[in-house]
């Protein structure tokens, strides 16, 4: 099984999209041929590219077997986010979302995707355990349809759920191909050590954000990959050990509110690339 360096294409240049003004087909084309120059400039071969579905400029049958094509020409392989699951107690909500995110999985596997991740659309007047049961409860109907279309779904570590619950939701499904998306930064914002909540879901880690923080005006805020609070000379190499049964993108994430973005995607993907060479994962 293999490591595959990949990009959190959205997040990684979403200042210079933004100050583009670039919306539409041109921000999703100008994100996507940032992906591909990294691919060539570096050797990535293939290379990752974490986009979601609700990000895609249509989903017109026709443009996605433009976009497929697209994908293999540039020696590309995507992970596709089908969006969320609704940790409600109106069961119309839970239904409304729910049917989205089945539409958006078929999508996400035509696209080729072996992997699909998402997030808990939360309401603050549900309990914290409630959010938690009724997340389990939604997993088995959409893990159970990833399943079929043979998906891993994986839930990233936001800015609120614990490794503990995380773990909770996973298990609490029943379903082996329901797990977690692993960043390693945002176990910061939850306050906990991201190389024991590395080792802690390791079993469940389908799908990495390679991404450090820097704690700046009361901010957790994007820098380089190795630039910042994450000790990934301890983390890294228990990170590896995802990929020993299955293929694992280790997909850059830069989303800094100040740096300059592509200087630090660069310097993420040096530091990747110099880690992975020196430990006998990819060669130089």
């Amino acid at each position: 099984m293999a490591i595959i360096v990949g990009s959190l294409a959205g997040q990684n240049w979403h200042r210079q999209v933004r100050q583009k003004n670039l919306t539409g087909q041109a921000r999703f084309d100008y994100v996507v041929e940032k992906t591909v120059a990294a691919a060539r400039t570096f050797g990535f071969r293939p290379m990752g590219i974490d986009l979601g579905v609700a990000a895609l400029p249509s989903t017109d049958r026709g443009y996605l077997d433009e976009l497929k094509h697209r994908f293999q020409e540039n020696n590309l392989l995507p992970m596709i986010g089908f969006g969320q699951v609704a940790c409600h107690y109106d069961s119309e909500v839970r239904e409304v979302v729910r049917k989205q995110a089945l539409a958006n999985l078929d999508i996400a596997a035509y696209l080729g995707a072996k992997v699909s991740n998402f997030g808990c659309q939360r309401n603050g007047r549900v309990t914290r355990a409630g959010q938690v049961r009724f997340a389990i409860e939604e997993l088995k109907v959409v893990g159970a349809e990833a399943r079929r279309l043979g998906l891993k779904i994986c839930q990233e570590n936001f800015d609120y759920w614990t490794a503990d619950e995380l773990i909770e939701m996973s298990v609490g499904t029943g379903l082996d191909n329901v797990g977690i998306n692993n960043d390693t930064g945002n176990w910061l914002i939850t306050g906990e050590d991201p190389v024991v909540a590395t080792e802690k879901v390791l079993p469940y880690t389908f799908h990495t954000h390679v991404r450090d923080y820097v704690l700046e005006e009361g901010t957790y805020n994007g820098v380089a990959v190795g630039e910042g609070l994450v000790d990934f000379e301890r983390l890294l190499p228990i990170l590896a050990k995802s990929g020993d049964k299955q293929d694992i993108f280790f997909s850059i994430e830069v989303d800094t509110d100040n740096r300059d973005e592509d200087q630090a995607f660069d310097n993420s993907c040096r530091y990747l690339k110099a880690w992975l060479t020196r430990h006998g994962h990819m060669t130089a």
